[in-house]
């Protein structure tokens, strides 16, 4: 009876909200093959009511495998006071559950706009920087690298308010929270950004977690190309700071039929040796400052082909320059309608035993795209 009131309530929320429906199927192989998939389904609506401006988004996903996906309590953001419960069905999980129904109220906020003022609460998406792989300056919540479903940032509970200066130039700040809105898991910055000499300017400061962050970014044309130069310095409330960098540069031809980047991102918490990795991740940079890569020196690049008007072929790799390991992906999307995409991939790691990616498994992805 529950599953068939939801399946009612999905019914008639579609009449009413836009979105997108994304069946995703993916083979795992490691030490054995597994499988899992599940459709999701992504309603919103954005309005405006008198002067407030809205935004809602509820996301429910169907899944099967071996096993399903189980959800977590906190499984979708650090930075969010309270949720709702993320697996709908079943209500107890024993390990070999085959099917799940999980949700997510991912989009909950309200924006008003006094004077200049754009003052936005509730749960929203915040995130900033110019790299494409790693962002020093991304704390709040990023995507891990490889991420194969990037269309929307996760939902955080803030309260943030932006304030334009100029073209192109603006000064923001704001508070992010945490479980139950207590100050040790919650987080605030100031932030601005500003145009000079033909470049992208950014300036941050940041504390969250009991983590103090200063960076900023540079962002510019250089001849037919863009480059870009991101960084952080964290100072942990009982250790030593710690600094990352990224720079890059990317550039299109033959008409943009073709676009190529590399990027280099030093990560001082790593180390040199992945004989170091399980010992290095206690340390405050991984448990509360939001790094996830171990090693010191890693070089990203990427490709992208449009070889047809509705086709397009994407590559990319995580070079670990420090145990030699990479992560890779391979993966296209082609147009089926003016509504509907489909997008198979396939990622995987090489490397010794004990490198950062050398155990990581191959998956295969299918994803389809319909949008309404």
């Amino acid at each position: 009876m529950r599953f068939l009131t939801l399946l009612m309530a999905i019914s008639s929320a579609t009449n009413a909200f836009t979105g997108v429906f994304k069946p995703t199927l993916q083979l795992i192989s490691g030490d054995s093959t597994t499988w899992n998939g599940y459709a999701s389904f992504r309603l919103m609506d954005n309005r405006r009511i008198g002067s407030v401006r809205t935004d809602i988004a509820w996301v429910i996903s169907p899944t099967a495998g071996d096993p399903a996906l189980k959800g977590t309590e906190n499984e979708h953001s650090q930075f969010r006071i309270a949720d709702i419960d993320s697996r709908i069905y079943p209500e107890e999980w024993s390990g070999d559950e085959n099917f799940s129904i999980l949700q997510n109220i991912d989009r909950l906020s309200f924006q008003v706009r006094p004077a200049r003022v754009r003052i936005t609460l509730g749960r929203q998406a915040i995130f900033w920087g110019v790299s494409r792989s790693v962002s020093p300056t991304d704390f709040i919540a990023p995507f891990p690298y490889g991420a194969i479903n990037t269309d929307y940032r996760t939902g955080v509970d803030a309260v943030r308010a932006v304030y334009p200066v100029g073209m192109m130039s603006e000064i923001e700040g704001g508070w992010v929270f945490g479980e139950k809105a207590e100050i040790e898991k919650s987080g605030y910055w100031l932030r601005t950004r500003l145009y000079a000499l033909n470049t992208d300017i950014s300036i941050l400061a940041a504390e969250f977690r009991k983590n103090k962050l200063i960076g900023g970014s540079l962002n510019r044309a250089i001849g037919g190309s863009v480059g870009w130069i991101e960084s952080a310095v964290t100072k942990p409330e009982k250790e030593d700071c710690f600094w990352r960098l990224t720079t890059g540069l990317e550039r299109s031809f033959r008409n943009s039929i073709f676009y190529g980047f590399i990027e280099y991102h030093y990560n001082q918490p790593g180390t040199s040796s992945h004989n170091n990795y399980l010992q290095n991740s206690t340390q405050p940079a991984y448990t509360t400052g939001g790094v996830y890569l171990m090693a010191e020196h890693y070089l990203a690049s990427g490709i992208s082909v449009t070889a047809t008007p509705l086709l397009t072929l994407n590559a990319s790799t995580l070079f670990n320059m420090n145990d030699n390991s990479v992560q890779l992906s391979v993966n296209s999307e082609y147009s089926l309608s003016d509504n509907s995409t489909v997008n198979p991939g396939i990622s995987s790691g090489t490397g010794s035993e004990g490198t950062e990616f050398g155990n990581l498994p191959t998956i295969f992805h299918l994803i389809l795209s319909v949008y309404f």
